[in-house]
């Protein structure tokens, strides 16, 4: 009887169904085309790389030439500078001797043969209560001022 129980045996569990294959498409050449894509895309990824980094290390060089270039100009506007400030401290001290009034004293008694005037020399006239100073205009007023005041000397003449 075994052989009968056995025929007779629970049956193991159904297998679970295999999960549905998705429709695949057949491209010629299979995967490699998309390597070769894949590929060319990396080279041009890296090309660009490259002349990202050739760029920029040509712009670091111009830029330090810039710097070198600017930094001589500086310098040697700084020594321009200087030569004009010991210029200029040169002249101002100059100026400053010459025009001082001792030398000028020694100049015009020296050179000139000029000689000081005493207190007594000099004489002090007082023209009115109040001095007046008349400034010359232009030159129209100068040539009215001129026909005016020989019309007046003229009229004065002709007066009795």
């Amino acid at each position: 009887m075994p052989y009968a129980a056995q025929a007779y045996a629970a049956q193991p569990a159904a297998r679970p169904a295999a999960p549905a294959v998705p429709p695949v498409r057949v491209v010629r050449g299979g995967r490699y085309g998309l390597r070769r894509a894949q590929r060319l895309a990396r080279r041009l990824l890296w090309a660009c790389v490259g002349a990202l980094a050739l760029v920029m290390i040509v712009a670091v060089v111009y830029s330090q030439a810039q710097v070198t270039r600017l930094s001589g100009q500086i310098e040697k506007t700084n020594r321009e500078l200087t030569n004009a400030q010991s210029t200029y401290d040169y002249l101002s001290d100059t100026m400053g001797n010459i025009t001082s009034s001792t030398n000028v004293q020694q100049i015009a008694e020296g050179r000139l043969g000029l000689v000081r005037a005493d207190a007594s020399q000099v004489t002090y006239i007082k023209l009115h209560e109040q001095s007046v100073v008349e400034r010359a205009g232009t030159g129209l007023e100068q040539i009215w001022q001129y026909f005016s005041g020989g019309a007046l000397s003229l009229l004065a003449q002709l007066d009795p």
